[in-house]
């Protein structure tokens, strides 16, 4: 199983900022970089307001670095709801009064959750991978989220 590595904490601002501005560099715009920034998002707003923003930004951001958002790059809704809803599980199981973000974020970087196939344990590739899958959300077809079972 594959674990991102932990972000220094002066990475942490760099990388949060420079998403919510659309000047971060498109090769800083990594797995770890989305689980930061979604990680945040959690941290400081309500579930839906967290998945709201993600789609939003995402978009804004691809569009802003060169990207393109369409049916078959870019923007994706299925792995963004799963990544959202497994973040948000975390921070809810996780997060103290006493720990502060960059704490809770290298722990979610350090932990199996961080897997970037963590979603296939719901999903079948060719579900996930799915035109259908990217332009929407579809529920998972392997079995219903589930935190406990990752």
């Amino acid at each position: 199983m594959e674990y991102c590595m932990p972000s220094k904490e002066t990475e942490f601002a760099h990388i949060i900022e420079g998403f919510r501005a659309k000047t971060l560099p498109a090769k800083e715009w990594t797995h770890e970089a989305h689980l930061i920034v979604g990680l945040w998002h959690v941290a400081n707003f309500d579930y839906e307001e967290a998945l709201v923003k993600m789609r939003e930004n995402i978009k804004t951001y691809n569009e802003a670095s060169g990207g393109q958002n369409t049916d078959s790059s870019g923007y994706h809704e299925s792995i963004t709801v799963f990544w959202v809803w497994l973040l948000n599980e975390f921070w809810k199981r996780n997060s103290t009064d006493n720990q502060n973000f960059e704490q809770a974020c290298n722990t979610f970087l350090k932990s199996k959750y961080c897997d970037r196939n963590g979603a296939f344990t719901f999903y079948t590739r060719e579900k996930l991978l799915s035109r259908e899958a990217r332009l929407a959300f579809v529920a998972p077809d392997i079995q219903v989220f589930d935190f406990d079972i990752l």
